[in-house]
């Protein structure tokens, strides 16, 4: 009985949070900068994924598809992993809890890191609704917050469709220049299976 009680707090307490709208612009601002990011790394390497699936070992691992090793990526994406951390240790958990059920199931790295990296979307969009949602209550409790959050109410709608529009147009062309440039990771290691 109390393990329901607690499920349902939770469940609203992410309501409360889905019916702010600071919560959704950041939430919106959160997305366009992780596909901005994602965009922006190496193009999909299927090669690597395989090499991986077939034992090899290597210092870098596959996020959506691309090779990924943390000190070699952007500053745009390396900004984004420090924003995200607490979302990636709610991933790691759900991880480990659902290890033993996909023990059966074989994705492959490839597949998997698509599926990791929209598990993470999803996961840091509820880690941006709370931020917000926190942001929120705490500008609501200031005299001059409160006009900032009038304010903003009046122009919400236009600030989420400019920050869709610029991520609908940027994510093609950043995409292009990452395809052109190909593989930047040349100190990145590899180990093939003995």
């Amino acid at each position: 009985m109390k393990s329901r009680i607690t499920l349902r707090a939770v469940a609203d307490f992410f309501r409360e949070c889905t019916s702010d709208r600071l919560g959704w612009l950041f939430a919106c601002v959160h997305a366009a900068w992780f596909v901005l990011a994602i965009a922006n790394m190496s193009p999909p390497s299927p090669a690597l994924a395989d090499f991986l699936d077939r034992g090899g070992s290597s210092t870098a691992t596959i996020f959506a598809g691309r090779p990924f090793h943390y000190h070699y990526e952007s500053a745009l994406l390396q900004a984004l992993v420090l924003a995200d951390f607490p979302s990636m240790l709610v991933e790691a958990l759900l991880g480990l809890v659902s290890f033993p059920l996909l023990m059966n199931v074989h994705l492959g790295h490839y597949l998997g890191s698509y599926l990791g990296a929209g598990l993470l979307l999803l996961i840091a969009t509820f880690q941006w609704l709370v931020v917000g949602k926190s942001v929120e209550a705490w500008l609501s409790s200031k005299s001059w917050g409160a006009v900032i959050l009038r304010t903003f109410t009046r122009y919400f709608a236009v600030t989420v469709a400019f920050i869709l529009l610029v991520a609908i147009v940027s994510v093609p062309l950043v995409n292009k220049r990452s395809q052109r440039l190909g593989f930047r990771h040349s100190a990145i290691s590899f180990q093939t299976p003995e």
